[in-house]
């Protein structure tokens, strides 16, 4: 038998700037950028378990499944910069 890696965690660090957009919210209270609108910008790539929070520090969550981890951990970075801004 051989283990594999199938599937990693990732944190990536926010500047403020990037933390700011967010936490934006609409007059109601809703969030201007929601878990939806990440998870569907972030489709059809194997990413889970998305997560932010000002309680765990200024750092974006995910997990990466599948066989191309580094690929698909490239192109999230790629499409996250595109959507909150460049560090």
């Amino acid at each position: 038998m051989k283990a594999e890696v199938y599937s990693t965690t990732y944190r990536i660090p926010l500047t403020d700037a990037q933390q700011a957009r967010l936490d934006r919210r609409w007059p109601d209270g809703d969030p201007f950028i929601s878990y939806e609108k990440i998870e569907a910008l972030l489709e059809p790539l194997p990413v889970e378990d998305l997560h932010w929070s000002g309680h765990t520090g200024q750092f974006l969550y995910f997990t990466v499944r599948g066989n191309d981890i580094e690929g698909t951990v490239a192109e999230v970075v790629a499409r996250l910069e595109n959507k909150l801004g460049r560090v």
